[in-house]
């Protein structure tokens, strides 16, 4: 009877909040990269403020043929719209920058040829930038750039070794074409 009194007050303590959450801008999408392929869910906070959130599997090293088996990561970047164009038929461009935290496991870059490049644990913090087209049909079309600053953990000779996330850096360098649709 105990747990069953404390589930309920939770309950009604949450309410009042659920319609909120409810009544906001969400869209779920896939992104397309060199440096991945994933899925994106956004969650649109207020009028100039809105929450990313991927999953991606990192293929870099698989596109360029170094690694048969892709690695995979998870992001979360919290942006700002900087400015918002609209038209008169209900389209929207906006302009947004922001940052977050990223984790996964993949294979880095490697930089010299005899180089072996490693799977390992990598974590940092993200930052985003870009462009969003919110079509009146409830389709988004993002384009953005998402660097990585981080450290890659890797064993080496059985030696837990730390550098800096090379990809992170390139990522700088590899838009990111995000399609989804808004509900």
């Amino acid at each position: 009877m105990e747990l069953f009194r404390k589930i309920l007050i939770v309950i009604l303590l949450t309410t009042p909040f659920l319609s909120e959450i409810y009544a906001q801008e969400h869209s779920i999408g896939t992104s397309w990269s060199f440096s991945g392929i994933g899925v994106t869910y956004e969650y649109q906070i207020k009028e100039t403020a809105f929450v990313h959130v991927g999953a991606q599997f990192e293929m870099t090293e698989t596109f360029l043929g170094r690694a048969a088996v892709p690695g995979g990561s998870a992001s979360f970047t919290f942006n700002d719209i900087i400015d918002s164009i609209s038209s008169r038929n209900g389209n929207r461009i906006s302009f947004f920058a922001g940052a977050g935290a990223a984790v996964g496991y993949c294979k880095d870059f490697r930089l010299k040829r005899k180089e072996q490049a490693a799977y390992g644990y990598f974590f940092g913090l993200k930052g985003r930038a870009g462009l969003r087209i919110e079509y009146d049909r409830n389709i988004n079309i993002t384009a953005a750039f998402a660097p990585v600053l981080g450290m890659h953990l890797y064993t080496k000779d059985e030696t837990l070794m730390m550098r800096y996330y090379r990809y992170g850096i390139l990522q700088t360098m590899m838009p990111e074409l995000t399609i989804s649709y808004r509900f």
